[in-house]
C-alpha cells in the first residue's frame, strides 16, 4: 500500500510537469500493481478525475501593431472609356506581283530584309523578252530611217514604234523592284517557280510608320472623328501610345455592324505589322469607385485589398474593373467611405493590429 501511495504522489507531480498524457499512462501501469478491489477503486477514481481535467492553455500572444497609411475610398467622376481591339498595320504596304509569264531566275531578298526604293527583289528569265525587244528595236530603227527618206508611211512607223515600246516595257518587267523604301514582310516565290501575271511574289511594308486599325461598334462610331486624339495600348510592348484618327469609314459593315477607323501611332518602342492593340474611346463620363493601384494585391486568381477596421487590417476580396492612370476601378467588395491600406512599414496579413 505504501508503494501505491508513493507512485500516486509521483504521478500527480508528473502530471504537472509532463502533461496529462504521461500521467494517464502511468496510472494504467499502476493498475497492474494493485492486488485487491479497494486499491483498484482508488486508482480508477484518480483516472476519472484526470479524464475530466483539461490541459493548461498557453496564453495567446498579441501581435504588435504595424504603422500603416490609409486612404478613404470615394466615388469620383471618370471618363467612360470603351476599349476597341484592333491590329497594327503599316501605313504604306505594297504587293509585288509579276506582270508577265516567266521563270524566276534569281531571288535577291528574304523576309525581314530592309530595302531601298528601286532595289531589285527578283529577276525573271528575260531571254525571250530580250529577243523580242531586240527585234522590235531593229524594226523601229529601220522604219525610222525610211521615214526620213519618205519611204515609209507615218502609220507604219507608229505601229512599229508601239511594238518597240511594248517590248521595252516587257523587258523591264523581268526585274521586280521595290516601289519604296521598306521591309519585305512576305516572300512567296523561289528560284525555278513560274511567275504569271497577277501572282503575288512579295509583300513590302513601310517599317517606320504604323497605324492601329480598329472596327468601332456603330453605337460608338459617332464619337470618332478625323483628327481626334485617342490613347492606344499595344499588348506586345505594354506601351500606351498617343494616337490620332487618320481615316474613318463612311459606311458601317452590315455583317459586323462596325465602322473601320485607322489611328496613326506615336510609340517609343518598335512596332511590327500584325501586333494586337486596342484603342480607348471616351464616351462621356460616369461615376465610379477608383482606388490607387498600390492598394490592390493579387495572389493567384484572387484580387484583394486590406481595409482598416477596428484597429486591424481586414483582407477583403474585390472585383476590379478598368484601369485609369494609376488607379483601378472597384466593382464590388469595397464601399465608399471605407479606408484602404495603401502602404505599411512591414508586410501585413488578415487580422494584423495596425496603427496610424
Amino acid at each position: 500500500m505504501d508503494r501505491l501511495h508513493n507512485n500516486l504522489i509521483n504521478l500527480v507531480t508528473l502530471s504537472w510537469s509532463k502533461g496529462l498524457g504521461r500521467f494517464r499512462s502511468g496510472m494504467t501501469e499502476i493498475l497492474h500493481l494493485v492486488q485487491n478491489d479497494s486499491q483498484r477503486l482508488v486508482v480508477l477514481g484518480v483516472l476519472v478525475f484526470a479524464g475530466c481535467s483539461k490541459a493548461p492553455v498557453a496564453p495567446i500572444k498579441t501581435r504588435p501593431a504595424i504603422r500603416v497609411q490609409t486612404l478613404e475610398a470615394q466615388l469620383t467622376r471618370a471618363p467612360n472609356i470603351v476599349e476597341v481591339a484592333g491590329t497594327v498595320q503599316a501605313r504604306r504596304t505594297a504587293t509585288i506581283a509579276a506582270k508577265i509569264t516567266a521563270t524566276i531566275r534569281a531571288v535577291a531578298v528574304q523576309p525581314g530584309a530592309l530595302v531601298t526604293a528601286g532595289q531589285v527583289l527578283a529577276q525573271l528569265d528575260d531571254r525571250t523578252w530580250r529577243a523580242e525587244y531586240n527585234r522590235a528595236k531593229a524594226d523601229y530603227d529601220r522604219y525610222h530611217a525610211l521615214q526620213e527618206k519618205a519611204a515609209a508611211t507615218p502609220a507604219d512607223v507608229e505601229a512599229v514604234l508601239m511594238r518597240y515600246r511594248v517590248a521595252e516595257a516587257a523587258l523591264s518587267d523581268c526585274q521586280l523592284v521595290a516601289p519604296f523604301a521598306g521591309q519585305v514582310t512576305t516572300k512567296s516565290c523561289d528560284v525555278g517557280d513560274l511567275a504569271t501575271p497577277g501572282q503575288r511574289l512579295f509583300t513590302l511594308a513601310q517599317a517606320t510608320d504604323f497605324r492601329l486599325e480598329v472596327n468601332v461598334p456603330e453605337r460608338a462610331a459617332a464619337s470618332v472623328v478625323l483628327g481626334q486624339s485617342i490613347s492606344c495600348v499595344i499588348e506586345a510592348t505594354s506601351e500606351k501610345c498617343a494616337g490620332q484618327v487618320d481615316e474613318v469609314g463612311p459606311v458601317a459593315d452590315p455583317a459586323t455592324r462596325t465602322v473601320l477607323a485607322k489611328i496613326s501611332l506615336r510609340c517609343q518602342k518598335t512596332l511590327q505589322s500584325g501586333m494586337f492593340g486596342h484603342a480607348q474611346l471616351v464616351l462621356g463620363e460616369r461615376t465610379a469607385l477608383f482606388v490607387p493601384q498600390v492598394a490592390i494585391h493579387e495572389r493567384g486568381q484572387l484580387t484583394y485589398v486590406y481595409v482598416a477596421a477596428a484597429g486591424k487590417a481586414q483582407m477583403r476580396l474585390v472585383k476590379s474593373g478598368a484601369s485609369q492612370l494609376e488607379s483601378v476601378e472597384i466593382l464590388a467588395g469595397v464601399q465608399p467611405g471605407e479606408r484602404l491600406i495603401i502602404s505599411s512599414e512591414k508586410e501585413i496579413s488578415d487580422g494584423q493590429p495596425i496603427s496610424f
